[in-house]
């Protein structure tokens, strides 16, 4: 009895645990390599070498300090952490994957001045209404779902109708009937493509492991409340990845920036 309430105390002071601000030591700790015996040159040198930008997982609560990164910066992951507000992102001029899913944002905002993002992901959050011209119209796949917003009349509609290089929306092909409804030109080329494929895009792992490889690796080595949570960012990620690659996206490779700590 004595552990179980010791145990839910612990649970309890972990979620009070403040966000923290995105900051300069949180980038060195995730991306440069014994950053504390590098010089200033040699950690701006570093940071300047970064192309994908992983703070998933932090519990950031405000974006900031990414003024301090290169132009390199292609992609950044930012889910499953707690940031209420979107700001400060208009310095990664280059950008053009961003995935911001589970966090706590209410707003779409402070996005369109990203003129090259191509993948949007702020699925689970706390959505409610949006509106377009807050989105960069150089989107083509964007996720929304288990947002509040995606319950509204015309919901599909209004997003196809203004984004026109949209591909992919909430996981689901954008039909050249959607297209064609909101006042698009739909090429013969692009119905008879949409003919031969199967209509929804069905992500699969791209590492060469199936989803029970993975949980039984992960079941090995974590308790199963925690295996859980886990499996679902694999799954995730994996998905993201086979989106980069079917529309030739930058795709994510820890490779490409050399002093990347896992």
């Amino acid at each position: 009895m004595e552990q179980e309430e010791e145990n839910e105390s612990v649970d309890v002071k972990l979620t009070e645990i403040k966000p923290v601000r995105l900051s300069l030591h949180l980038i060195q700790k995730r991306h440069i390599n014994d950053a504390q015996h590098k010089s200033q040159e040699e950690i701006v040198q570093a940071l300047n070498k970064i192309t994908h930008l992983r703070l998933d997982r932090e519990n950031i609560g405000q974006i900031d300090n990414l003024e301090l990164l290169g132009d390199k910066v292609t992609n950044v992951y930012l889910q499953k952490n707690k940031i209420q507000v979107l700001q400060n992102l208009e310095c990664l001029k280059n950008l053009t994957f961003l995935t911001l899913a589970d966090n706590q944002i209410s707003q779409v905002e402070g996005l369109s001045h990203l003129h090259k993002l191509l993948f949007l992901d702020l699925s689970h959050n706390h959505i409610h209404d949006f509106q377009i011209d807050e989105f960069p119209e150089s989107v083509m796949i964007l996720n929304l779902k288990e947002n509040p917003c995606t319950k509204l009349p015309d919901y599909r509609g209004r997003l196809v109708q203004d984004l026109e290089n949209l591909q992919l929306l909430d996981e689901e092909k954008v039909t050249t009937t959607e297209k064609r409804e909101a006042g698009f030109v739909v090429s013969s080329d692009e119905e008879e493509e949409e003919e031969e494929e199967t209509g929804v895009f069905v992500p699969s792992f791209t590492d060469g492991d199936s989803i029970s490889t993975h949980t039984s690796r992960m079941l090995m080595h974590s308790k199963e409340r925690a295996d859980e949570d886990l499996r679902t960012h694999l799954e995730h990620t994996s998905e993201l990845d086979n989106y980069r690659e079917k529309f030739d996206l930058p795709m994510s490779s820890r490779s490409q920036t050399p002093s990347v700590n896992k």
